[in-house]
């Protein structure tokens, strides 16, 4: 009778790479299915907060920062947890960041709100960046998003 060679440390090596693997892979899963719910997300404020602005309605305004605060946070405790920050999370925090500084806007006149004006276009101008390499990590096709700086031009 033949007998089988020991194969103890290709196996054993498989036992110490398996679940480490089916971590990665459930984790790369996990974070893909994350950025889709922030892209959803992220577009459907979008178009709230371009409507908002061309309307001057601070109500509605707040309620896209709440909304997209969320989603910040999430991507804050990513970030001080070691995990990458992706585009989208990035786009979120850009479209917050428009729609907060627009409500202050709002608020103020003059000088004050000529510079709030101007710290909204250039994080619109981010946001476009942003939401572009969210479409890419998303596989959807580029849009062009350019109603939000045409809606903040309006201001």
């Amino acid at each position: 009778m033949k007998s089988r060679p020991v194969r103890s440390r290709s196996n054993s090596l498989w036992l110490v790479l398996g679940p480490a693997l089916f971590l990665t892979t459930s984790s790369f899963s996990s974070a893909l299915a994350s950025d889709r719910e922030t892209f959803r997300v992220v577009a459907a404020e979008e178009g709230r907060v371009t409507a908002a602005v061309t309307a001057k309605d601070g109500k509605t305004l707040r309620k896209s920062v709440a909304s997209l605060g969320k989603l910040i946070e999430a991507a804050l405790n990513k970030r001080d947890r070691g995990e990458a920050v992706s585009s989208c999370d990035m786009a979120a925090h850009s479209l917050g960041f428009v729609a907060a500084s627009v409500v202050e806007a709002l608020a103020h006149s003059g000088e004050a709100r000529k510079l709030l004006v101007a710290d909204a276009r250039a994080a619109a101008a981010d946001f476009v960046k942003d939401m572009q390499g969210c479409e890419t990590l998303n596989r959807q096709k580029n849009g062009s998003h350019s109603g939000l700086e045409k809606a903040l031009r309006a201001l």
